[in-house]
Parts: structure tokens; C-alpha cells; sequence
């Protein structure tokens, strides 16, 4: 029997779960899934024989405007969210083998990670050109407007940290629109800043229990209207409605919500507008493994003050970075412990996917037990793969988003982090506003 809904969601990421949610309990919606557990990359675990150590699998932690989406949706899910302690705010970069600060503010003047020459170049930002390098590369924007020590030092492990990608193939536009909107506004960064400055600002928080609360509340909301290991194999559509063949049954809806990886959108949309799954098909991804390792506290040499550090290129290192979970979130397990997490992979290292647990063990070993004194073993360790997971923004990606919502139909909704942003933040604003867009807007 086909079962007719208004609205069918496909995918239960974050991304769909907050379009779903913000539909409101009224809405005529079905969303599937085809996991066995809902969340996506949001993915918190518990980990030890008692479960006394919290791990994430996916985002470390969260980007909350003042106002806005996410802060908003949490609001309605009574969901409360906490800064890091204070001694988690400091950030570190790796300069010559060891851990220094990164140069926020004032530290500029005086950080070893930047020669006289290099300061005096990123000083000179106000008298670049505005109109520059925007439209090009992250690399070019930056040679541009800071130079090429800045880059290498200071922009290179922040490009790798947030899109796990190679800032010469990166789209500055894509990657990083308010800093272009900032620099066509004010005419600079430095003038942005000076004009900009006393707005409030958004700030890194994380939910109470680890990011996987945000899941389990969304999930509890949508009760029944939610349909875990129910894969879809297929789509039609006539002009009016799409006809959706699944592992629990077949669908009829007046609207398509694709909340999917974009490779399994062009799949299922190959066949039925071949237009539209031809952009969507050409985005590709990075992958990222997570190595999240559990020490006793008296075997780790370093304070552990702060986030966590990055990694720049010209290190010559094997991993990107590693995060001081515990110190963001001291709940993550018992004082007499700490637990870390490792990333590698991405556009630096696309081999490390494949490499073996004792391979990547090996790593943290060489490379991260120098930098944070670690003595003995881990007490624990949990590897995660991400496959293909992170989107590549590069130089096509703005006219390739122009083509994929040109040729979408009315009727169809696409979400996900392959379109405009991949934060959490920015996936629940953009499901929110096309939520939105649905309580008011026809289907056809």
C-alpha cells in the first residue's frame, strides 16, 4: 500500500531532522532514514567498561550566533548549551616541532610565527586593493591581502581544521563569505574590524550531555512521524508528485526533502532530472579519521590549557590536529583522566582513510606524544572513519550551487553541507529557512 504524506523527508542528519522539527508537530511529514540511528556526523559515544568517558565522533563542539537558528531551535528543544571553561579558550599552532599560541589580538606583535618581514606585509593589509582575489582561491585571497608567510603559518592549518582542504583548490567566496562580504563592505579586514567592533559576536558552545543531545531531542519530538533502516531505492515524479520506493514501503508526496550526502542525492535524482544530479555529482569530498585516545592524567606532560592545536602544512606532520575534549567539556569523563581526539586525513593525506588502527596509533604515537608529553599508553581508543564526507568548495562551487538551485523544482528541497556551509549552524539556519519557505510557498 502507498502511504500519501504532504511532505517526505529522506535523510535524518542534522540536516533534516531540524527541517522536520521546524515544520512544527502539525506538519504532514514522514522522515526516513536509512540508518539505524539518526544524527549523521553529529554522533556522541560513550565509551569505558562504566561508560565513564563522553567521545565525539563528529563535531567537537558548536558555532552559536546571538541569535539565530541553532539558538533558537535548542531554545525549543529546552536544550541548554555551555561555554568552554575559560582555561579551554586558548588555541595553539605547531611551529618547529613544539606548541605556541596562536596569535590572536595583541600576540600578533610578538609570536615566532611570523618573521619582522611577515608582520610588516600583514600590516600592510589596509592599502591592498579590495576588489582582489575574490573571487579566486582561499591561498589567493590571502597572498593578497596578508601574504604569503601569513598564509603558510597561520591560514593553512586553520583551512585544514575547518574544511580538512588545500587552500589553493578552495574557493574563498564558498569557504569563507563574510570575510569577502566584510571586505566588499569596509574595503578590509582591518577596516572591518575597526567598524565592526563592540557587535556581538558568535561564540563556540556545546549541549549539555555532548552534541548528540541536539539528536536525541530532535528524534524525541518527531516520535512515530521519524523511520530508522529504511533505506530508499528509488524516485519518480510526474510534474506533481513524487512517487518514493523504499525499504519500509512506497511514498507519495506533494514535496521532496533530499537531506543526503551529495553523491546519494545525484544518484537518486540521476534518473528522474539528470540535470540536477550532474552538478551535484561533481562535488567532491575530503575524508577524516578521528582518533579519540583516553590517558591518565599523570601520563600527559602538557597542561592541556586550551582547545586544542593545529597543525600547518610546512610541519611536515601526519595529522591535522588534535582537541583537548576534556578541557572543552571537563565532563567527558573522570578527573583522573583526559581524553583527546586526533583528526587526519583530508585533502593533505586522502591516503590515511585506509590506513590501519595500528598505522594511525603509530602517528599519534610519533607525533602527538612529543607535542603534549605523553608517557606509557592509552588507556583507551576509538577510530572513526568519515568517508568522503567533508565537501570540497573549490573554484567552481559558486557557479555549481547557482546551477543545482536553478534546475531544482519547486516541489524538491535540498539540504545538506555540500551547498553552502558546513557547520552545524549553518545546516539547521538553512533547514529552518527552507522550513520556513514551506508553510508559506505552493509545491508546484
Amino acid at each position: 500500500m502507498t502511504r500519501c504524506v504532504e511532505t517526505l523527508v529522506v535523510g535524518a542528519g542534522i540536516s533534516g531532522l531540524a527541517y522536520a522539527h521546524a515544520r512544527g508537530p502539525q506538519a504532514d511529514l514522514v522522515v526516513l532514514e536509512g540508518a539505524k540511528r539518526a544524527g549523521g556526523l553529529v554522533h556522541t559515544e560513550r565509551l569505558g567498561a562504566q561508560g565513564e568517558f563522553r567521545a565525539e565522533l563528529g563535531p567537537e563542539s558548536l558555532r552559536f550566533e546571538v541569535a539565530g537558528g541553532l539558538t533558537d531551535m535548542l531554545r525549543e528543544l529546552g536544550l541548554e548549551a555551555r561555554k568552554p571553561p575559560a582555561n579551554a579558550s586558548k588555541r595553539f599552532l605547531v611551529h618547529r616541532g613544539r606548541l605556541v599560541d596562536a596569535p590572536l589580538g595583541p600576540k600578533m606583535i610578538t609570536t615566532p610565527l611570523l618573521t619582522f618581514g611577515g608582520k610588516l606585509r600583514l600590516a600592510s593589509e589596509p592599502f591592498r586593493a579590495a576588489r582582489v582575489a575574490l573571487d579566486g582561491s582561499v591561498a589567493d585571497f590571502v597572498r593578497h591581502r596578508i601574504g604569503q608567510e601569513a598564509l603558510d603559518a597561520l591560514l593553512d592549518p586553520l583551512v585544514s581544521g575547518i574544511h580538512a582542504g588545500d587552500p589553493e583548490q578552495l574557493s574563498m567566496r564558498a569557504c569563507f563569505p563574510r570575510l569577502v562580504e566584510l571586505v566588499e563592505t569596509h574595503g578590509g579586514l582591518f577596516k572591518a574590524l575597526f567598524k565592526t567592533r563592540g557587535d556581538p559576536a558568535p561564540s563556540v558552545m556545546k549541549p549539555v550531555g555532548g552534541c548528540d543531545a541536539i539528536v536525541s531531542a530532535l528524534t524525541r519530538a518527531l516520535g512515530d512521524k521519524l523511520v530508522l533502516d529504511a533505506s530508499v531505492g528509488s524516485l519518480a515524479f510526474d510534474g506533481e508528485t513524487w512517487r518514493v520506493r523504499s525499504t519500509v514501503g512506497e511514498f507519495e508526496a506533494a514535496r521532496l526533502v533530499l537531506a543526503l550526502p551529495a553523491s546519494s542525492a545525484a544518484r537518486l535524482l540521476s534518473t528522474v532530472a539528470p540535470a540536477l544530479a550532474r552538478p551535484i555529482g561533481s562535488i567532491a569530498s575530503e575524508s577524516l579519521v578521528s582518533v579519540t585516545h583516553v590517558w591518565r592524567r599523570a601520563d600527559v606532560g602538557h597542561p592541556l590549557d586550551g582547545f586544542g592545536y593545529l597543525v600547518a602544512s610546512r610541519e611536515r606532520m601526519r595529522h591535522l590536529g588534535t582537541l583537548f575534549s576534556s578541557s572543552i567539556a571537563p565532563d567527558a569523563c573522570p578527573p583522573s583522566h583526559v581524553v583527546l581526539r586526533t583528526l587526519l586525513g583530508g585533502a593533505r593525506r586522502p591516503e590515511t582513510i585506509d590506513l590501519s588502527e595500528a598505522e594511525l596509533l603509530a602517528i599519534v604515537r610519533s607525533e602527538v606524544r612529543t607535542l603534549l608529553e605523553l608517557r606509557g599508553e592509552p588507556e583507551l581508543v576509538r577510530v572513526q572513519r568519515w568517508r568522503a564526507t567533508l565537501p570540497r568548495f573549490d573554484l567552481a562551487h559558486p557557479e555549481r550551487v547557482a546551477a543545482i538551485e536553478a534546475a531544482c523544482p519547486p516541489s524538491l528541497v535540498l539540504l545538506g553541507n555540500w551547498l553552502r556551509g558546513i557547520g552545524v549552524n549553518h545546516l539547521v539556519a538553512h533547514a529552518r529557512s527552507r522550513a520556513a519557505q514551506a508553510a508559506v510557498a505552493p509545491t508546484t
